[in-house]
Formats: structure tokens, C-alpha cells, sequence
């Protein structure tokens, strides 16, 4: 069997678990708005258990009806009305082989409903919250922290009436635990604040409350950070602390992940951040518990997975997003289908950028059936065609494999090599995840034996012998309104992969301070002993319709890597000697370098080859970025909704 490390049972406490792969806790929003479980809910993780994961856990769910929840649709195990619903959920679940658990939490001042009363350890705001919402937290007082302790324990005791398998007290990523744990949002005087055994106090009669409520058999797990990443929050030494006070209190394990919201490049990396993160930190809670510990953040392939078990860094692994992606990923990784998981991306994009933070239901670039399982499925169509697909890129290769799967006889027309657009990322360590998705789309076109032709589809071409056409072809690079100088090494963002050899070493300047100007510098800034500077005309970089998160985090990733930036300079001239800008007072200068890339997005596609398909009596549907630029969510999404049309 692959991977075997991920297939060996595991135990936790007295649970045994078919294999050591831990579905983490993803928001899913939707719940109704009374915190009780929908068919959506249940459809949703029955899907996960069928995808042959060990143990499910289910999202963070609000204990208590006074602040205690974070968000819109989510779960609430906060009285006796939900535990039906709860019940329902854990049978679907278990019905599937998985164990299933469900994670308990308190927002603190991570509230995203801005609504009052919004309580914490203290009154240590976080200004994503109160600056659109007015709100600021108000710290617990004596009694309120004794009622959210009750409220934990009569919580836990829901999840045990609901049968659950386990249950896991959410004490990190940022939520009012661990606003009582890091001294970054503790400032409080009494027996809850100051030294790290107050600090703590609340956590610890939070775990005797559960154990006061449930039998000794019924299963408890703590999430926590390994460190917040705050220069003056928690620390490995007080995370390892505080792991063996929760072995010795009855803990059963320790889900060790990291960071918290205000530092969200850690608690959910993009794909600009390395993987697996936090294995320095679990490592040392490992080194000191008797109790399990289960590896979290970042893991995203069975290799990294494998890797962990094997060298004894971690007991479990637990993997969040990568499951949002590909629900299927235990049983292809245990069967040897390496090649046929969907890979997440770590873009932040379908999940929350246009998922939870635009107050919808969780979504997936790469996956368009989450949270809507199986109301999407891919069928025989009534009728197979000979279809045409033009483009090898994202959005081709996806509509190829769904218009194959729905019987169709189907050709695709790319004259270079595979991927696309995506080819870019090929031998980058930044932009590795996409290059995976590279590697997955391609095979899946290739196992499924569908033609390929290396040649560029005309009019002529799609018009010949097919019965409809996809049109895939992307979008052209925005061209550059300055001058280029005879002589003058310019490149466009595609280019540089292939010319990196070339690169290194030398002084390179990119022209374009959008998503695609700034992912370039960070891959340029890898090749040994290259300077890069990037130029941008406009006052910040990022102006654009980025996902949020690049554009809080890149312009510090940038820096890290040591890539200059110029903002309010107008690039004028790629000349042999560097790139001629100027200001709006009319200043210039000259940015030395041996080479420019031209990384100014992409503009629309013309309509010129539909119109002609068209014209000879071909049906025509244009799908990703050759029917409006978009992101890779765009190019994946249309390309399977207008595949199962045809």
C-alpha cells in the first residue's frame, strides 16, 4: 500500500482510528442561523468520511448564546435544540468508517459577526474587527469567565449525547482562550492575567469542566498554537508548558497548528509561505508529552504527510484545506493515485476571499463542488460529440476531462507544452503548489487518453469534423506603452522559468506592482545572487482585485526576500543599461539592470476566433481567462460549469 505510514490505525485514548490522517476543522457556513445543522452540513462531511480520512473533525462550534459566536452559519452546541441536529451529523459521519469529532470554541475578539457583546481576556482590539464594526472587546469579568468554563463542560456533554467520537477544545488560533494564553492580548491583573500559570487558569478549568461531564473513555483534544507569532505573544517554551499540563489534567491529545488571525500568514498559509510551517514547534510538544500529537499546517501532499509519520516528528496528520480540495485525499494517496489528487493551492481564494469573508458558504478554486456535494455530478451527457477544446491551459484541461467524462470524444489543440499559463511556476519554490495543480491537470487528460494535438486551433481547424468547440486560449499580457531600446534583454512573466540560468546572478527589474508583477519578483528573488526591483506607477502596490490576503502579506514578503520597490515611478524606457521611470513631477532615473520583465496583468482576449466558429454554424462557449481575466478559480470554475452543459 502507498504512504503505509497514513494507513496504520491509530488510538486516542481508547479510540482506534482506521489510518493517521485527521480531517481539520474547516468554517463551512452552512449552518442555519440558529446554529443547527443543515443537509448541506451533513452532506458535506458524510463526504469527507466517504473520502476515507480516519477521523473528521467537525468545524469550530459556539458553546454558549451570549458571545461565544464568531460567524455567519456556523454550528452551536450551546443547548439541548442542537444536539439533533449534532446527532444526525455524527451518524452520517461514522456510518462512513471515519471517527468524528467536534471542535468546541469561544471567539473571544475574533467575533467576525461585529456584533456585541464581544467579550476577551481584555479589551485588546484587532482593528479588522473594530474598524468597520465600531466594536471593541469587553473584558470577561470573574463571573462571566466562571459561566463560559459551565458552558464548555454542558457543551462536550452535547457532543457525547450526540455520539460523537471526540472532542476538541479550540485553545489557539487566536480566539478568546488564547486571548487569555498570549501575553499580546492578556493584560489583565487578576488571578487570569500576568504570569503564565494565570494565563493558563482558564484553559486547565476548562478541561475539568469536561472531564466533570463526560466519562473517562469519551475523548478529549486540545487545537493549539505552538506560538501566535506576536513578538510578545505565546511562546514555544510556555506552548510545551502548557501541553504537559494538559497531558497530567487528562487531555488525551495535543492538534498542534500556529499563528492567529492578526498574523493569518501563519494560521493559513498562501502559497507564497513554505509548508508545514510549525513542525519546529510540534516537535518540541512531542519531545515532552506522553499523550499524541497531531501535525498540523501546510501539509498538503501525501510525501510531506508520510514523511512526518515516518521520522516519528508527529503521531497524526491533519490536513484542512487540502481535504476542501479534494475530499478523496486519504483513499487516493492510500491506493497509489498520488497523481490523481486535486491539489490545494493555498491561495486563499475559493475558500475565503470569495467564500467566508464575502459572507457565503466555504468554497474551492479547484474544487466547485464544496459545501454543494453532490448536487454538481458529472454525467453521461444524452448524446456523445466530437468537441474541440482550444487551449492546453487551466480552464482547457479542466473542460477536457469533464466534457471526456461526460462521453464526449474530445480533442485539444495546444501547441506548446501543457499547463499554460501555469508552466510559469514550474521549479519555483514559492509558486510550488501551483505547479502541482500543473502536474494534476495534465495527467488527468493524459490517464484519460484524451488527443492531444501540438498545434494552434484556427477556425479552420475547429470547424473541421467537430460538433461543438470550448475556447480556452487565455488572455494576452497587457503590452508595455513605453519604449524598448535595441538591444534591451526584455521578458514577459511567462518567460522567465525558462530563462533562469540566464537571470542568475544579475540585476533584474519588474515593471508592475499588481499580483502578477509581485509574485515574479518573489520567484526571481530566489535565483542565486539576484537583485530584483520591482517599479510600480501607483502609490501602493496591489491596487487591484486581488485576494486579500497577497495583498496584506505580499508587500512584506517582498521585503523579506530583499526585493526593492519604487512606487509613484512611471516605467518609460526598457533600456540595455536598466529601466528609464519617472515621477509625476516629471523627475526620472535610471534603475540599473542587465534585464526588465514586463509583468503589467493581462487584457481582455479578442473575439475574433468564436465569431469566426460561429460564423461557419459551430457551437462556441469561451471559458477561463480567453472570456475575462480572472484568477485560477475563474479559469477551473467556468471551465467545468460549461463542460457539464455540453
Amino acid at each position: 500500500m502507498a504512504f503505509a505510514s497514513l494507513s496504520r490505525p491509530g488510538s486516542i485514548g481508547p479510540l482506534t482510528l482506521r489510518n493517521r490522517v485527521v480531517k481539520s476543522s474547516n468554517t463551512t457556513g452552512t449552518c442555519n442561523p440558529d446554529g443547527t445543522v443543515t443537509q448541506r452540513t451533513v452532506n458535506h462531511y458524510r463526504r469527507l468520511g466517504e473520502g476515507g480520512t480516519g477521523l473528521v473533525m467537525v468545524e469550530y462550534t459556539y458553546v454558549d448564546d451570549d458571545a461565544s459566536k464568531s460567524i455567519h452559519g456556523q454550528p452551536g452546541a450551546a443547548n439541548q435544540n442542537h444536539v439533533a441536529g449534532l446527532g444526525w451529523l455524527a451518524d452520517e459521519v461514522r456510518s462512513t468508517g471515519a471517527a468524528i469529532g467536534l471542535q468546541l470554541v469561544h471567539c473571544g475578539r475574533q467575533k467576525f459577526l461585529g456584533t456585541r457583546p464581544m467579550k476577551s481576556a481584555s479589551s485588546s482590539s484587532w482593528n479588522v474587527i473594530e474598524a468597520p464594526f465600531g466594536v471593541r472587546p469587553e473584558p470577561l469579568t470573574l463571573d462571566e469567565i466562571a459561566g463560559v468554563v459551565q458552558s464548555f463542560g454542558e457543551a462536550a456533554q452535547r457532543a457525547y449525547q450526540a455520539r460523537f467520537d471526540l472532542v476538541e477544545i479550540h485553545a489557539g488560533h487566536g480566539y478568546m482562550i488564547t486571548n487569555f494564553l498570549s501575553p499580546h492580548t492578556n493584560d489583565r491583573t487578576d488571578a487570569y492575567g500576568g504570569s503564565f500559570e494565570n494565563r493558563a487558569r482558564i484553559l486547565l478549568e476548562i478541561i475539568d469542566a469536561v472531564r466533570a461531564r463526560v466519562p473517562r473513555d469519551f475523548p478529549l483534544s486540545v487545537r493549539m498554537s505552538v506560538t501566535d507569532y506576536e513578538p510578545d505573544g505565546i511562546s514555544i517554551e510556555e506552548s510545551v508548558r502548557l501541553a504537559q499540563l494538559l497531558a497530567e489534567r487528562g487531555v488525551d491529545v495535543i492538534h498542534a497548528s500556529g499563528g492567529h488571525h492578526a498574523r493569518m500568514e501563519w494560521e493559513v498559509s498562501s502559497w507564497f509561505m513554505p509548508r508545514q510551517p510549525h513542525r519546529w514547534g510540534w516537535e518540541k510538544i512531542k519531545a515532552a508529552v506522553p499523550v499524541p500529537v497531531i501535525a498540523s499546517g501546510s501539509l498538503v501532499t501525501p510525501e510531506i504527510a508520510g514523511e512526518i509519520l515516518d521520522s516519528g516528528s508527529a503521531d497524526f496528520v491533519s490536513l484542512g484545506r487540502a481535504m476542501l480540495a479534494d475530499p478523496d485525499w486519504t483513499n487516493k494517496a492510500l491506493s497509489g493515485r498520488r497523481l490523481e489528487i486535486v491539489p490545494c493551492i493555498r491561495c486563499n481564494d475559493g475558500c475565503l476571499d470569495r467564500g467566508i469573508d464575502a459572507k457565503r458558504s466555504v468554497g474551492c478554486t479547484v474544487n466547485p463542488e464544496v459545501a454543494e456535494e453532490g448536487r454538481y455530478p458529472v454525467e453521461r451527457a444524452p448524446a456523445a460529440k466530437r468537441v474541440a477544446v482550444a487551449g492546453g491551459g487551466p480552464a482547457g484541461l479542466r473542460a477536457a476531462a469533464v466534457l471526456h467524462d461526460r462521453g464526449h470524444a474530445v480533442t485539444v489543440f495546444e501547441p506548446g507544452e501543457l499547463g499554460g499559463a501555469l508552466n510559469h511556476a514550474v521549479g519555483s519554490t514559492v509558486k510550488q503548489d501551483l505547479a502541482a495543480l500543473r502536474v494534476h491537470l495534465a495527467h488527468e487528460v493524459t490517464r484519460r487518453g484524451i488527443e492531444v494535438r501540438a498545434e494552434a486551433a484556427d477556425a479552420t481547424a475547429l470547424t473541421s469534423g467537430f460538433d461543438e468547440v470550448v475556447i480556452a486560449t487565455g488572455a494576452p499580457q497587457r503590452r508595455f506603452a513605453g519604449e524598448i531600446a535595441d538591444g534591451a534583454l526584455v521578458l514577459l512573466p511567462g518567460e522567465v522559468t525558462a530563462r533562469r540560468e540566464e537571470l542568475s546572478g544579475h540585476h533584474v527589474v519588474v515593471v508592475g506592482g499588481g499580483f502578477q508583477g509581485c509574485e515574479t519578483a518573489l520567484r526571481l528573488a530566489e535565483l542565486p545572487g539576484t537583485s530584483v526591483t520591482l517599479v510600480e506607477s501607483g502609490e501602493r502596490l496591489l491596487r487591484g482585485n486581488e485576494v486579500k490576503y497577497d495583498a496584506l502579506m505580499l508587500p512584506g514578503r517582498l521585503a523579506q526576500a530583499g526585493v526593492g520597490v519604487h512606487t509613484g515611478w512611471e516605467a518609460v524606457c526598457a533600456a540595455e543599461d536598466g529601466v528609464r521611470v519617472r515621477a509625476a513631477s516629471g523627475a526620472e532615473k535610471l534603475l540599473v539592470a542587465d534585464a526588465a520583465v514586463l509583468a503589467l496583468g493581462r487584457e481582455p482576449a479578442g473575439t475574433g476566433l468564436a465569431d469566426a466558429v460561429r460564423a461557419a454554424g459551430v457551437p462556441v462557449s469561451v471559458v477561463g481567462s480567453a472570456a475575462r481575466p480572472g484568477r485560477v478559480y475563474d479559469a477551473l470554475h467556468t471551465a467545468f460549469f460549461t463542460a457539464r452543459r455540453i
